[in-house]
């Protein structure tokens, strides 16, 4: 296995009599920004939730470092969750706390850090996103572009090595859009080291800011490419699903 990726390999998950992952291979080469499309309801995010070591695989294996995490028992997995930050669908901010007290939340909650050490922290997260000016507003001040950067701050203030966005941009406008494809692209070019993993469904999106795309459909991976080779490639059902057509392999 090369080191330069993490690999997950025929990864299988079921619910009851539900096949939800059929047997997942997918590289995910570090350093880049990997997003991940495929129709809702297809086990995007629970792969996800499979990977931070929220939930186990039935069968398969994830190979991060050359190390399979599926083997390891509770207390290893607190330490591979603690190597990933999190960019939840609707960002996921507490109301009743100010912008800074949300992103200090994590390190509060996993780090002994002194006051002074946790601010310089926290504000040095404020400020790769563009909001160290906004730590004392409440949330309910933010604009929704302002949620998503301050989502972002909070998954990036452990330092985390790999930064997973569950459908990032879902029900925002165009513009909005765009705005956040600009912040995923600018904070994976400005964190050195940083691996990122998007769950999306949004192809102008993908296009946009994608290094790597990979398709997932009926619990399989069907496709991995560059953006240029999913905008060339002729398999008939990732066509369909770029081009948002209704005729095709893929069935409502």
């Amino acid at each position: 296995m090369s080191e330069g990726c993490i690999r997950l390999v025929n990864l299988q998950k079921r619910f009851g009599a539900q096949e939800v992952l059929r047997g997942v291979n997918l590289d995910v080469p570090i350093g880049k920004i990997t997003v991940v499309i495929g129709r809702s309801g297809t086990g995007k995010s629970v792969l996800l939730k499979i990977l931070m070591g929220l939930m186990r695989a039935d069968e398969g294996q994830i190979l991060i470092g050359g190390a399979n995490i599926t083997r390891f028992g509770d207390r290893e997995l607190l330490k591979v969750r603690n190597r990933f930050g999190m960019v939840f669908q609707h960002s996921a901010l507490f109301d009743s706390m100010s912008v800074f007290e949300n992103v200090a939340f994590p390190l509060r909650e996993h780090e002994r850090l002194r006051e002074r050490e946790l601010a310089a922290r926290v504000n040095a997260a404020l400020a790769s996103v563009g909001l160290v000016e906004h730590g004392h507003k409440d949330v309910h001040q933010l604009s929704g572009g302002m949620r998503k950067r301050a989502a972002v701050a909070r998954a990036l203030v452990r330092k985390p090595e790999f930064l997973l966005y569950d459908e990032p941009t879902t029900g925002l406008d165009p513009i909005m859009t765009a705005h956040v494809d600009e912040l995923i692209r600018s904070t994976q070019d400005s964190t050195p080291g940083l691996t990122s993993l998007v769950i999306s469904h949004d192809m102008a999106a993908t296009l946009r800011i994608a290094d790597k795309v990979a398709m997932l459909h009926e619990g399989a991976v069907i496709f991995e490419g560059t953006a240029e080779d999913l905008q060339n490639t002729d398999h008939a059902a990732v066509r369909q699903f770029v081009e948002g057509r209704l005729d095709g392999p893929i069935h409502l």
